[in-house]
């Protein structure tokens, strides 16, 4: 749609298209904007460092061990 287009001009389709654009644009404005006096800078995701969690090896899984809910609890699940 060029820029000269009239309103009056538009299929139902395309002005909601066009309404549709406008209020995912507005919404995206209004959350960025509102992250931005609720956040600190600290606490922006953007500005943290990777996690650094530990790693924990347990060994290799015991030989048969299988995790299945049939195994657990049985096959009597309604």
């Amino acid at each position: 749609m060029s820029d000269t287009t009239r309103v009056a001009d538009l299929t139902v389709e395309e002005l909601l298209t066009l309404l549709r654009a406008q209020m995912q644009d507005l919404i995206r404005e209004a959350v960025r904007e509102a992250l931005k006096e609720t956040l600190p800078a600290s606490d922006k995701l953007e500005q943290r460092p990777p996690l650094d969690l530990p790693v924990f090896d347990v060994g290799p899984w015991p030989e048969g061990l299988t995790l299945s809910r049939e195994d657990m609890y049985g096959d009597d699940r309604c």
